[in-house]
């Protein structure tokens, strides 16, 4: 029987594998709680068999209150609810700041100490998939949302100049994670909201396409597959991601109207496909047999021709009822295999 491990690589790579395989890119830690009582992560990955478990760098972080603190590259973030803090201050309030700007060290080994368990644990059995970004979060963080955006218009070489060192940075930071035992690169920048790209798409493939490509360009270089995350409406742009070199397109969100089967068709197997059990409707707010029915028209769409991997339309949030994502699982177990 294929391992984990070899069943996430057939898919990435468009093949077809035993069965559809499955991970999550953030469990909420009430989730884990709840299915696997004083576990962690990798228990939660072990007690679930999923087929991979999904690694964040590690953050340095001086706090300035309990839920408070400012990151390594000056960002001010707040703890949420969910598993993942939000940006609330950015250090970048005028160009001229970048001069001031201190780079982090993409290579510190800090970065990657959890990686490292997971390649303890898990390597050569589950995928170890690490998170890096490519070219717009780091932008965003450091200029803050709204001006990130007027950047395309207004002040475009500085735009340039922080996309450069997020391609520099992200690079350097996944071809080290890939040498130290990562299988795969996850890269999480979103693009899009639910009506569509946060920037015109003649923006986007004009400053944002040339750095995503060279994103995936030095994964693949290093020797690994490149796996694009990015929520909402990204049909607009979906050939510039295409065109990009990335191994699998995640999540196909659900609310953005992306439709798994649609999907399947118009990209023909030019990537992999991972999603998309929606989170805002059947996994949060519906019952075991409506998650079963929605897993199952995944599973039909997703699976012929292989290149699909089930998971969640985004991770496996707080809202996110325990039950139901176990429901999904079984339902994968009995009717995913090939």
């Amino acid at each position: 029987m294929p391992t984990s491990l070899e069943r996430v690589l057939t898919a990435l790579h468009r093949g077809t594998p035993d069965r559809v395989p499955t991970f999550e890119w953030e469990v909420d830690d009430r989730a884990i709680a709840a299915l696997t009582p004083g576990g962690d992560l990798f228990d939660f990955v072990e007690w679930a068999d999923l087929d991979g478990v999904a690694i964040f760098a590690d953050e340095r972080k001086r706090h300035l209150t309990e839920t408070v603190y400012v990151d390594e590259w000056g960002v001010t973030k707040a703890k949420t609810e969910e598993y993942y803090p939000v940006p609330i201050d950015a250090p970048l309030k005028q160009p001229s700041d970048l001069k001031g700007l201190k780079i982090p060290d993409p290579l510190s080994e800090w970065h990657f100490e959890t990686l490292s368990r997971a390649v303890d644990r898990f390597k050569g059995k589950r995928a170890i998939v690490f998170r890096a970004q490519d070219a717009y979060s780091i932008p965003r963080y450091l200029r803050g949302v709204e001006s990130a955006l007027t950047d395309f218009i207004l002040n475009q070489q500085l735009l340039r100049d922080l996309v450069e060192i997020a391609i520099e940075y992200n690079s350097a930071l996944a071809s080290r994670a890939i040498a130290l035992g990562a299988d795969a690169i996850f890269m999480s920048d979103d693009y899009a909201d639910n009506r569509g790209p946060m920037m015109s798409p003649r923006h986007f493939h004009e400053f944002l396409f040339p750095g995503l490509s060279r994103v995936v360009e030095a994964i693949h270089a290093a020797g690994a597959p490149a796996i694009k995350h990015t929520d909402g409406n990204v049909k607009p742009i979906l050939d510039d991601l295409l065109a990009s070199g990335i191994d699998c397109l995640d999540p196909l969100d659900p609310l953005g109207g992306m439709d798994l089967a649609e999907m399947k068709t118009r990209v023909a197997g030019r990537v992999c496909l991972k999603g998309n059990v929606n989170i805002g409707g059947p996994l949060s707010l519906g019952s075991t047999d409506e998650v079963r029915a929605e897993t199952l028209a995944c599973l039909r769409a997703g699976m012929p021709g292989g290149g699909y991997i089930l998971s969640t339309s985004n991770s496996v949030m707080a809202s996110v009822k325990p039950e139901n994502y176990m429901a999904m699982l079984h339902t994968l177990r009995e009717f995913g295999s090939y």
